[in-house]
């Protein structure tokens, strides 16, 4: 008997636990139902706003393609005549550039004559100075040559007076003797 009152109550015990869990878990079953019941009814309230909505933005869509259509075509428009300026600005340029080469290939030109011209002097002028310049060591080179051709002859003067001196006085000697 002692046994029984070890295993009575913890079997009471269980049964009431038993008991209490399935009321518990019939309520919890209950309640995920409704939620169940309220999640599809706002998940259809949802899908309803939302089909709404991508409705609505696709409308809008439409209308921003629409418009950035419109401004593609103006902004294709506007650059084509952009364009269209900046070529005729460019030929234009490109027209006064060439006028104005013409101009400055004239100029060189005639400053390319002049340079040969002025080179043809230069050049001149040069063998001009160079020529000077040749008869001028000619020059000092014939005065040389004239100098030592003097002192040569002063030499020869000096000498051959010296000579004649010396006979002089030997011929006198030779007369008073």
């Amino acid at each position: 008997m002692k046994r029984f009152f070890i295993v009575i109550p913890p079997v009471i015990f269980f049964a009431i636990f038993v008991v209490f869990y399935r009321a518990h878990e019939r309520e919890l079953d209950a309640k995920i139902e409704e939620k169940r019941l309220l999640d599809e009814k706002a998940k259809q309230e949802e899908d309803a706003r939302k089909k709404a909505l991508q409705e609505q933005s696709e409308k809008e869509a439409a209308r921003q393609r629409e418009e950035i259509r419109q401004r593609i075509e103006d902004q294709k428009e506007k650059e084509k005549n952009e364009k269209e300026e900046k070529y005729r600005k460019i030929l234009a340029e490109t027209e006064a550039a060439n006028a104005q080469s013409k101009k400055l290939q004239a100029q060189i030109v005639k400053l390319q004559a002049d340079i040969l011209a002025v080179r043809a002097a230069r050049d001149k002028a040069q063998a001009e100075a160079m020529e000077t310049k040749l008869d001028l060591e000619k020059g000092k080179v014939d005065k040389r040559n004239a100098e030592f051709e003097i002192q040569r002859y002063t030499e020869m003067l000096a000498n051959a007076m010296g000579q004649s001196q010396a006979l002089l006085n030997d011929a006198l000697a030779a007369k008073k003797k």
